[in-house]
């Protein structure tokens, strides 16, 4: 089984710092999802904040099985009431219906923080309704934190998390919180595998915002020159070899790309304790919703 996710923002919008070609064209968005189907991978990951993502999917993938997992939108709200679980329920009917697709694979709220507002343990429990009924078979939430992964585990019902893990970004691997997951039988979506492409550049073409780890990233590079293999081949290496990830979620906006994240994800298993001297801890760094560029 193939262990990639596609990511599907840059079919909605123009994402990653490395991306040149904007928001990835229809007829572009049709040749990737079948070359990716044809090649084994049937996980989407979209959200209704990814622009005309979700409709995209819905015109182009509906012809095959797909695991689709889509996200709720931040709520914001420092309690939870009726008019929010009213609007989750809302949210998700309108996805499933851009998605063209009578039920799906996951359902995540997009911010973990929703959860600790006053109250904010109604929307999964509105989410584990939409499970009963079986509009969707795993609900859960993306995370970004330790602190975050302490307070949801052991206190919520989730099945399913999305989470920020790189070669650089090895944070969640070094603390246990990976491992503690697993204990609790939680599937786990690697994002942000590439820093949005952050990884894929060359150094010399990277914003003075990065000096504090173009050390590090330089140490990367010149890594996987010693190893004859791509940056992407061993940043994609190194997230797989993780036995506690299940999913890693790439996002492509041209089919040269889909074909090179193909063709690499069948590399060579590699010892991922020999790389932790290329691991950052710089928070501020690490997380693109802090990037000022």
């Amino acid at each position: 089984m193939h262990k990639i996710a596609l990511g599907t923002a840059q079919f909605g919008m123009s994402y990653g710092i490395s991306n040149q070609s904007g928001k990835t064209s229809k007829y572009k968005v049709e040749e990737i999802l079948l070359h990716a189907h044809k090649n084994g991978i049937n996980t989407l990951d979209t959200a209704s904040l990814y622009g005309n993502s979700e409709e995209l999917i819905g015109n182009f993938a509906h012809n095959a099985e797909w695991d689709v997992i889509t996200k709720i939108p931040t709520i914001g709200n420092a309690a939870i009431c009726n008019k929010q679980i009213d609007a989750l329920l809302r949210s998700f009917e309108l996805s499933l219906s851009k998605l063209n697709q009578k039920n799906i694979y996951g359902l995540l709220l997009h911010s973990c923080d929703d959860l600790f507002s006053v109250g904010g343990y109604r929307l999964l429990q509105a989410m584990e309704e939409l499970k009963k009924e079986g509009f969707v078979k795993k609900i859960g939430v993306s995370l970004y934190d330790s602190n975050q992964v302490d307070r949801v585990l052991g206190n919520y019902p989730i099945d399913l998390v999305q989470l920020p893990v790189s070669i650089l970004d090895q944070r969640l691997l070094d603390s246990g919180h990976l491992k503690a997951l697993k204990k609790y039988d939680v599937e786990i979506h690697a994002r942000s595998v590439f820093l949005q492409g952050l990884l894929l550049m060359q150094t010399s073409d990277i914003s003075s915002w990065f000096d504090p780890v173009k050390g590090v990233l330089n140490s990367f590079h010149k890594e996987a020159k010693k190893r004859r293999i791509s940056a992407l081949q061993l940043a994609l290496s190194f997230v797989q070899s993780i036995d506690e990830i299940d999913k890693v979620v790439v996002g492509v906006n041209t089919l040269e790309h889909m074909r090179e994240i193909v063709n690499s994800e069948s590399s060579t298993r590699i010892n991922i304790d020999k790389f932790s001297n290329l691991s950052a801890s710089n928070a501020l760094l690490l997380n693109p919703s802090n990037w000022r560029l």
